[in-house]
């Protein structure tokens, strides 16, 4: 990791792929598109509401085109403006903030680390039930010390001094696995549990992990084994949060999905999986089974 630091003890640019401002973008071009859905389905032009609300015409095109992240004053009065009723317009102002927050984190922690962590925690603290699937690796709400150690040095561009905070924020979030308001259904693939990021002992103990959790009341353990026919085709991880808002990770940023059409197909797609996945002492049955 010392390649990070340049001869003169300077930090240069760690990301090098762009996610920060993907991210920003991503969540702005949702934002504008849901202002423009609102705006026609009053049947109100852009040159009509920047008059009523008083604000320029191209500060309503920058805002539903994604290029400007408008203040909660000027959301107020275009909602206003508008005619949206209550919910509709503290729905537009709860999702202003949460876009607001999300990116000033991804910023001061390259979309990764420590601030990342935080950013998972907050958000897992405000759900009452978080179901995911992963194919690919045991999610960091599951995983050991060691396991998550193997999943950083493999994935981000971190110095040791942050990749152990970034480890131990991810402990910390594990806590509320521990808290009776809060219910997790994970689904992971027998695959995910075979892959190899580490020596023998570090897998033997993430397996061990998981038999342990499985047990928890307010935590659902589903093991989708090889043999399995599976209904559907699952094409990558994702988690859903309370059936509000579908989040998929990639390896440099993620979507978060919070069209209801979209939501129901997710949650369809769970709920089939579910379907061929094992559960109780049959999937603590196939974690002894696996020998890495």
């Amino acid at each position: 990791m010392s390649s990070l630091v340049t001869s003169s003890g300077e930090r240069p640019a760690r990301w090098h792929y762009g996610e920060v401002s993907d991210y920003r973008s991503r969540q702005l071009r949702q934002f504008g598109e849901r202002m423009r859905e609102v705006r026609e389905a009053a049947g109100i032009s852009g040159k009509r509401l920047a008059a009523v609300a008083g604000v320029t015409q191209p500060t309503i095109s920058k805002i539903e085109t994604g290029k400007m992240l408008p203040s909660v004053e000027v959301v107020t009065r275009l909602a206003d403006a508008i005619g949206l009723g209550t919910e509709v317009r503290d729905d537009l102002l709860e999702e202003l903030t949460r876009i607001s927050t999300d990116i000033a984190t991804w910023r001061k922690a390259g979309g990764r680390g420590e601030a990342k962590q935080a950013m998972l925690a907050e958000r897992e603290r405000a759900t009452t039930l978080r179901r995911s699937f992963h194919p690919a690796v045991v999610p960091g709400l599951l995983q050991t010390a060691e396991y998550a150690r193997q999943i950083f040095v493999r994935s981000m561009f971190l110095v040791e001094e942050e990749m152990a905070r970034a480890i131990a924020a991810r402990m910390d979030r594990q806590t509320l696995l521990y808290s009776s308001d809060h219910h997790f259904q994970f689904l992971i693939t027998e695959a995910a549990l075979r892959v190899r990021l580490g020596p023998a002992d570090i897998m033997l103990a993430q397996l061990d992990r998981l038999s342990n959790i499985s047990t928890l009341s307010n935590v659902r353990l589903g093991i989708v084994p090889w043999s399995a026919e599976l209904p559907r085709v699952a094409l990558h991880g994702f988690a859903i949060f309370d059936d509000q808002r579908v989040v998929v990770e990639t390896y440099t940023s993620e979507l978060t999905l919070t069209d209801p059409r979209d939501i129901d197909t997710y949650v369809r797609l769970f709920d089939d999986l579910s379907t061929v996945a094992l559960y109780d002492e049959d999937a603590r049955t196939l974690l002894r089974s696996i020998s890495p």
